[in-house]
C-alpha cells in the first residue's frame, strides 16, 4: 500500500513525496498524512521554502552571504547544481532518513511548473 502527499514551497514547486508499509499500523494506515507532510517541512521545506537555492561555488554565494547576514540559513548551499533533477534526488536523501520504521519512501517528485517536473524513485538512489 502506498500514500502521497504533496506540499509548496518558494514560487511555484510542488514537493510529492510517496511512501510505501508492507503492514499498516494500528489505524489501518501506512502513515498519518499529517506525519508525513510533518517530515517533510522538517527534512526539506523548512530550509528551502523562501530560500537562495546555489550551487556551492556559484560566483553569486559571496554576494548573496552578505545580503544574507541576519537569515544565513536563508542560503541553502548544493554541491551539485540545484536543478529539479538535484533538488528531488536530495528531497530523497533528507526524507529517507527522518521516516519511521516499517515505512519506506519509494519517490519524490519535484515540479518547477504544472509540466515540468523531475523524479527521483528509490531505485534511482544511489
Amino acid at each position: 500500500m502506498r500514500i502521497s502527499r504533496e506540499s509548496r514551497f518558494d514560487a511555484s514547486h510542488r514537493l510529492a513525496v510517496t511512501v510505501e508499509a508492507a503492514r499498516r499500523g494500528a489505524l489501518d494506515m501506512v502513515m498519518d498524512f499529517a506525519d508525513l507532510g510533518a517530515v517533510v517541512r522538517a527534512a526539506v521545506l523548512d530550509r528551502w521554502d523562501h530560500s537562495a537555492l546555489r550551487r556551492r561555488d556559484d560566483l553569486l554565494v559571496a554576494s548573496l552571504t552578505t545580503v544574507q547576514a541576519a537569515a544565513p540559513e536563508r542560503l541553502v548551499r548544493f554541491t551539485e547544481n540545484p536543478t529539479a533533477e538535484e533538488l528531488a534526488r536530495e528531497a530523497f536523501e533528507a526524507i529517507d532518513k527522518r521516516l519511521p520504521e516499517g515505512v519506506r519512501l519509494t519517490g519524490v517528485t519535484v515540479h518547477e511548473t504544472p509540466t515540468c517536473s523531475s523524479e527521483h524513485r528509490r531505485e534511482d538512489h544511489r
